[in-house]
């Protein structure tokens, strides 16, 4: 573990009940009947999100864009896309947001533009030009190793060729997202320039999406920088505008490469994608090890409090930090037909039917907040919303907010709404079933077990660092202990007998009998 003296800021981690709710606005509530999520509607649902105990909220891409990939191929990094509303609209969420004592971050795609955007298609008027060096040009498209598409299947290549420039350009992600020369001095300067308008406007900090390949190289010479002196000057610009703004890294890497981003506070906390692969690992075997392995492997190099912990990001879950043989158990075991499989390395199923077993979606509900780190839930986790295979690529766990059981769930009153799939019309997970109105009226529903632990961490002070493994000699049980806390929980589908000496009141427990766990049951015991 490093030592407590990083100077990450106090603002991002100082609740111990910290909990992150992240949300795509246009699929979250339409507030004027267009079909279309808006500012306006979040802001009519924020009690809700306060309700469960959301400090931070993190709001996906509501810039202008042709939305080809959910808004992340952004045609203008500082405007809004009226279809979500105005300036004002952002500015009235934000300020109801701090009333409710949560703050809002807001995801900076910072590695790649659209090929609308304005600075590519001046570049490509000129690719030798100063608009030009925004963007990595090439007069082949040779790849070189290590540089691949990061959606293989869908795209063949990491180059395009434009017509208008007369050359190759570089895109890790689709063609129609070219990819941003973070060697530029200029570039450096726009993406302050963007953050620091954003922070004008009252937003509280950013996701930065892609954080490493945006300083990674492009497979040509003299394309990669020194992430580090990157990173460094970024969060010194920005603190001159804000001084407790909030930096989260999204990045797919090992702890040990992830370790570097956080040093001298260049970043407040990491996505963890190392903890997420682990856990879809543990529960495939129903055993604790993988999960204990990771921790290791994180509390050596990140603290908790700089760890976001998530059960499914809002598309894939991406397995690529398991091994072959790892990956291919968890497939079998998760994903046995081919179309629930995408780009070899991950799985597009939602993650409630995914689980399958009921008492298994709670028993990971559960597992997030106790885990050492910060939860991280995508809108509709906390009621156990589905997927649909029949929408192809990453678009199957995709869905509409299920507020009611009403047309479209409440979501839209417009005549169609073509953001809610197919699936979500249906009983068993679509909104007929499973609902926010519904699950209010159930002191038993998912939605009442997430307000539970949520009030539980804040009361008891349950932040995310603190925890130590506890060896119980049952593989199964992963258990873990903090003051005044032990929380138990039995990843397998068998019952199993726990010898755990003056075990303590139940706070929350399910298939608990004081000495025995249920399939997968647990419990939260004061110590």
């Amino acid at each position: 573990m490093r030592a407590a003296t990083d100077d990450r800021s106090t603002a991002w981690a100082g609740d111990p009940g910290e909990l992150v709710y992240g949300l795509d606005l246009s699929r979250f509530a339409d507030s004027d009947g267009d079909g279309f999520g808006d500012f306006a509607g979040a802001l009519e649902h924020l009690d809700y999100l306060a309700s469960l105990g959301v400090t931070w909220i993190w709001l996906l891409p509501f810039y202008p864009s042709a939305r080809r990939d959910n808004g992340y191929d952004v045609d203008d990094h500082c405007a809004i896309d009226p279809r979500f509303g105005d300036l004002d609209g952002l500015r009235a969420l934000l300020a109801r947001a701090h009333e409710l004592g949560m703050r809002v971050l807001i995801d900076a795609v910072l590695h790649h533009t659209s090929d609308r955007h304005p600075w590519f298609v001046a570049a490509c008027a000129d690719p030798d030009g100063p608009a030009g060096r925004f963007y990595i040009w090439s007069d082949d498209d040779s790849v070189e190793p290590g540089d691949h598409p990061m959606f293989p299947g869908e795209e063949d290549s990491v180059w395009a060729y434009d017509e208008r420039a007369g050359t190759f350009y570089h895109h890790q992600f689709y063609a129609f997202q070219p990819d941003l020369n973070a060697t530029d001095p200029d570039v450096f300067e726009e993406i302050v320039h963007v953050l620091t308008f954003w922070l004008g406007v009252g937003v509280d900090g950013f996701r930065i999406d892609a954080a490493l390949l945006l300083v990674q190289g492009k497979g040509r010479p003299d394309t990669d920088v020194d992430d580090g002196s990157f990173f460094d000057r970024l969060r010194s610009r920005l603190r001159e505008v804000r001084p407790d703004v909030a930096l989260i890294a999204e990045a797919d890497e090992p702890p040990e490469l992830m370790a570097a981003l956080i040093e001298r506070g260049r970043f407040d906390a990491v996505i963890d994608f190392t903890l997420n692969n682990s856990l879809v690992l543990a529960l495939t075997r129903g055993r604790a090890e993988p999960l204990l392995d990771a921790l290791a492997r994180l509390d050596a190099s990140i603290p908790p409090d700089a760890r976001l912990n998530f059960l499914h990001n809002a598309d894939e879950i991406d397995l690529q930090q398991l091994t072959d043989d790892e990956r291919r158990e968890a497939f079998e075991h998760f994903a046995p037909d081919p179309e629930m499989l995408i780009y070899g390395r991950g799985i597009r199923r939602g993650w409630a039917p995914m689980m399958e077993h009921e008492q298994r979606v709670r028993l990971t509900i559960s597992l997030l907040h106790a885990l050492p780190g910060v939860p991280l839930l995508l809108a509709g986790q906390e009621l156990g919303v589905g997927d649909d295979l029949t929408v192809e690529g990453r678009g199957a766990a995709r869905t509409t907010m299920q507020w009611d059981a009403t047309r479209w769930g409440g979501f839209t009153t417009a005549a169609e709404s073509p953001l809610t799939l197919p699936a979500q019309t249906e009983p068993g997970f679509g909104y007929p079933t499973v609902n926010v109105r519904a699950q209010e009226d159930d002191p038993d529903s998912l939605l009442a077990l997430t307000r539970r632990l949520a009030r539980l961490r804040h009361e008891r002070g349950a932040d995310a660092g603190g925890w130590t493994a506890l060896d119980l000699g049952r593989p199964e049980v992963l258990a873990l202990r903090r003051d005044g806390i032990v929380t138990l929980h039995n990843l397998s589908h068998e019952a199993v007998d726990v010898p755990l000496d003056g075990a303590g009141e139940p706070l929350v427990a399910e298939e608990w009998d004081g000495r025995r766990l249920g399939p997968y049951g647990f419990a939260w015991l004061a110590s």
